[in-house]
């Protein structure tokens, strides 16, 4: 092939990028440059692209230079591709001043950037970026509902769920494939799980990815048997659950405490669904037998695991061994996880809370020590609460709220009153 017209090339880098062959795409661009060969704006998208989905900062800088130096179109199309490179490589404050530079802002801009917020854990700059939208006379597409769902349920705020859930329950999408699953896990995450299921029953479609948001928004908002229901009446009806599912069903287990259904379920992912159990089934079988107080048990599971265990798992081990009491578990499970995570504050207050409960002060002294020698820190406690649709956050020891008089005489009231009604109080850090 001689000579090469712009769109064999085009055609040629957006193929490679397709199918995922990141370094022959890059390398094909390379060699057009070399053959002195300009490239087209649709020359520039595709690579700009190829960089986000590689997550290639440094090349999309290089083709975010040469778009400035060079005679290429700069519309709002090459300009979307760029603010959506920045946003795919972390870098969503690049992101907005691109998106700024567009000065007639069409839906897929807008959707581009509420997506990198929401993507990028600024669920409130999106929020407020919405607003902007609609103020705009801008019409919200699937993309833009979807996204501006994921920001409402990041943040958790149930009156803002409520709101932007109405307003996305009036578009005419609302219960679409992907809009309404999004609006099933909003819901659900905002704790508001009659609405998640009501959108639920509405949708006319539904894939694996709508079930398990339903499943797992039941089994996390403590109605365990409902979830394990919804999973028998999947595969009624003929979907084929993943491990994601099945993950969500042993979590139900995990809550309502149904221990032999739990370990039947978890034998079923590799005999049944011929699927390899993952770190987070197994911690999720730990968690279920230690709750249940079998934490002999939980230990042999753990010891005959085929996949290393992980903090998580060790963390769920030491926690239990405290209610138990049984200290030489207890020194397993804290030998691995100071192992996994030796600057875990929470593995040395464990270790030394159970070693005081059970009255062996000078092993109690010695983690304290230990987490002194290694300045080792234990983590502020932090707690939210809703009033009013607002947020509120509460540090342990907290001297900054403004409320902090009457949080404080409060709780000497509960503390008096747990006094009086003669509460065990155990030893703790």
């Amino acid at each position: 092939m001689p000579t090469r017209a712009a769109s064999t090339w085009n055609s040629m880098i957006a193929s490679y990028t397709r199918v995922g062959n990141f370094k022959e795409a890059f390398k094909l661009f390379e060699q057009m440059q070399a053959e002195k060969f300009t490239p087209t704006a649709i020359t520039v998208v595709t690579v700009l692209s190829l960089c986000a989905k590689a997550g290639d900062l440094q090349r999309g800088l290089r083709i975010r230079d040469l778009i400035e130096t060079s005679n290429v179109r700069k519309g709002i199309f090459l300009r979307t591709a760029l603010m959506e490179m920045y946003v795919k490589c972390g870098e969503i404050d690049e992101a907005r001043n691109e998106f700024d530079r567009i000065k007639n802002k069409d839906v897929v801009a807008w959707s581009a950037m509420i997506a990198g917020y929401a993507q990028n854990g600024r669920p409130n700059d999106a929020l407020d970026l919405f607003e902007r939208m609609k103020a705009q006379y801008c019409k919200p597409d699937e993309v833009t509902l979807v996204s501006i769902l994921s920001a409402c349920g990041q943040i958790g705020s149930v009156e803002i769920g409520e709101n932007i859930g109405k307003y996305v329950e009036n578009q005419g999408n609302a219960f679409s494939l992907h809009v309404g699953s999004a609006l099933v896990d909003m819901y659900a995450k905002c704790g508001n799980i009659s609405r998640a299921r009501m959108v639920f029953d509405k949708m006319p479609q539904k894939d694996v990815i709508t079930w398990n948001s339903m499943i797992r928004a039941l089994a996390l908002n403590g109605f365990a048997r409902d979830a394990i229901s919804l999973f028998e009446k999947m595969k009624e009806q003929g979907f084929k659950p993943n491990d994601i599912t099945l993950l969500a069903v042993l979590t139900a287990c995990t809550h309502a405490g149904l221990v032999d259904l739990g370990l039947r379920i978890f034998k079923s992912i590799r005999l049944e669904h011929n699927i390899e159990p993952q770190i987070e089934h197994c911690s999720t079988i730990v968690d279920l037998l230690c709750k249940a107080g079998r934490v002999n048990d939980a230990y042999k599971f753990i010891s005959e695991m085929k996949i290393k265990p992980n903090a998580v798992i060790w963390g769920t081990l030491l926690n239990a061994s405290r209610a138990s009491s049984s200290t030489e578990l207890a020194e397993i499970a804290a030998e691995k996880s100071l192992v996994l995570e030796p600057e875990n504050s929470s593995n040395y207050v464990l270790l030394s809370n159970i070693y005081a409960n059970a009255g062996e002060w000078n092993k109690a002294r010695g983690i304290r020590d230990l987490m002194k020698k290694r300045n080792v820190q234990k983590l502020a406690a932090y707690s939210w609460i809703e009033l009013d649709g607002v947020v509120h956050k509460f540090l342990v020891r907290d001297t900054y709220h403004s409320k902090k008089e009457e949080i404080y005489d409060m709780a000497d009231l509960l503390g008096l009153l747990l006094e009086w009604n003669s509460f065990d109080t155990s030893l703790d850090l």
